[in-house]
């Protein structure tokens, strides 16, 4: 029998190996040497985006108009920092941080570099897509994956999912990212990904983190992150454990393949009773069953008449989708090696746990 704890594992396994895949797809397909003309901003010291004394991500003024005259003035065009530059003006309606006696160099910056209709929307509503896809598959475990668009930091975050940092859709990105964007940029990073690295959060939260970027035609555009608190998959603390576990092997009861019905039968017609092989199942129905030492706590969907009959200690309870709720209901009936060992009706489903251990 797999261990629950070895569940997590297994979990993050397959998650890391995903995005690895993904990672080594996007390189081959989109990565490389690339055709955009020029560096991208990131690459250069007058990089407008800076972290305020507050630890905030902001536009420099100084920096913005020291961008504006440096590419204006070049004797070619910078195509690349010059597009980029004129998206983070635009996108973060930063105009009234630009000189007047640079308005016309930003006019003659858009005219000859910007090209949103060259942008990399299409692959950022595809990454978008597996985010969700990747996040709805570890629904309300503490695996936050969220996509970040490089191109402008200060609405950085543009697909989050299962939040555990505290990040929201929009949010700027921190000081450590867009240190990261200007090592991506220089050349300064070496074998792509940034892989478990530990972040504190304020209330003291151990987060292990990891960074994938995504190129297209050779331009950083975007970071997939992946944060796992380990607050939640800490061995002693039982409770959260059993939580993650639940979310990582729920089954959406919500699906376009709702007609087929009978990939694992609850009931085989050989039998009267499920067996009690495995730990834990969650089925079409409300089937959830927890198997300690000396019996187990099930769903309604098991009844007393069948654990009398095949002489286990059994205790009850009805209305539950996870784990959580598990935990708190009511035990509504109990058979009889469940009354020996002290269990009765009324007790929690945490209180028949113990006592059947």
């Amino acid at each position: 029998m797999v261990k629950r704890k070895e569940i997590v594992i297994y979990a993050l396994m397959i998650l890391i190996i995903g995005m690895f895949l993904l990672h080594k797809y996007l390189g081959i397909e989109l990565g490389g040497a690339g055709n955009s003309v020029g560096k991208s901003l990131a690459y250069y010291d007058f990089y407008p985006v800076v972290t305020n004394p507050n630890g905030k991500i902001e536009l420099d003024k100084e920096k913005l108009n020291e961008a504006i005259v440096n590419l204006s003035q070049s004797k070619v065009i910078d195509e690349r920092a010059s597009g980029e530059l004129i998206r983070l003006i635009e996108e973060n309606a930063a105009s009234f941080l630009i000189n007047s006696e640079n308005n016309e160099r930003v006019r003659l910056l858009k005219n000859k570099a910007y090209h949103p209709e060259n942008d990399n929307e299409q692959l950022l509503t595809t990454l978008k897509e597996i985010v969700h896809g990747i996040g709805q598959t570890l629904s309300k475990t503490p695996i936050e994956i969220v996509l970040h668009d490089t191109r402008n930091p200060l609405k950085s975050v543009i697909a989050i999912e299962n939040p555990v940092t505290g990040r929201k859709l929009y949010d700027r990105s921190t000081n450590f990212a867009v240190e990261l964007i200007k090592k991506f940029a220089r050349n300064e990073v070496r074998n792509g990904s940034i892989v478990s690295y530990p972040i504190t959060l304020d209330d003291g939260r151990l987060i292990k983190a990891s960074t994938i970027p995504i190129y297209d035609d050779g331009e950083l555009i975007a970071f997939i992150c992946i944060n796992i608190d380990t607050s939640r998959v800490n061995r002693g603390d039982v409770y959260e454990l059993n939580k993650t576990i639940d979310s990582l092997v729920k089954i959406s009861r919500k699906s376009n393949y709702s007609d087929i019905k009978e990939l694992i039968k609850p009931v085989s017609k050989e039998k009267s009773y499920v067996s009690l092989g495995r730990l834990y199942y969650e089925l079409e129905k409300n089937l959830l069953i927890i198997k300690e030492n000396n019996g187990f706590l099930a769903c309604a969907y098991i009844n007393v008449e069948t654990c009398n009959k095949t002489g286990e200690a059994c205790a009850i309870v009805s209305g539950v989708d996870d784990y959580e709720d598990m935990m708190r209901s009511r035990v509504i009936a109990v058979s009889d090696n469940a009354k020996i060992l002290g269990v009765k009706v009324g007790d929690t489903g945490a209180d028949a746990l113990e006592k059947l251990k």
